[in-house]
């Protein structure tokens, strides 16, 4: 059994998940999804996109988390089946790219990656790339607020 801890978990620069959202995939063609993990606070815009799995719930419902763990296979399933087709035998199996960020990406962004990250089977952990979006959404906005392509109900006299 692998030990994860904070310092092991990735971070996103949000330019590069800007590039991401351009081309539908991650740099190597893999899927990605943004994880929003904000609670009371998911107000002002979000990612075009996200979802919304507020830390408060992941942290106190293992069925949520797990919800969220299916959930992001079946999106990483359907979408290698989209680009190639049924997979084959000896096939690798689909990798998803999950981006978690709350307001700042401190506290809440990277302790839900954490959660996310400890509770993936070992059988499942290749199938995960887990990152955390820097600066999460209050730098997101000041670069990407105004750009409705990429960001969602946005308003700016909240920021």
């Amino acid at each position: 059994m692998q030990s994860h801890s904070i310092s092991a978990l990735k971070h996103l620069d949000a330019t590069e998940l800007h590039q991401w959202m351009k081309q539908g995939h991650t740099q190597l063609g893999q899927p990605f999804q943004v994880v929003d993990v904000r609670g009371s606070d998911h107000i002002g815009g979000h990612i075009k996109g996200s979802w919304n799995y507020p830390y408060k719930t992941l942290k106190n419902d293992l069925d949520y988390l797990n919800k969220l763990r299916q959930e992001l296979l079946k999106k990483s399933e359907t979408e290698a089946a989209t680009k190639t087709g049924a997979p084959t035998e000896g096939d690798e199996p689909a990798v998803i790219n999950c981006v978690f960020h709350c307001a700042l990406s401190q506290q809440r962004g990277p302790s839900s990656a954490m959660l996310f990250l400890r509770s993936i089977p070992e059988f499942q952990l290749n199938r995960f790339q887990i990152w955390v979006l820097k600066g999460g959404f209050n730098y997101w906005q000041s670069k990407y607020g105004l750009d409705e392509t990429v960001t969602e109900s946005y308003k700016p006299d909240l920021w």
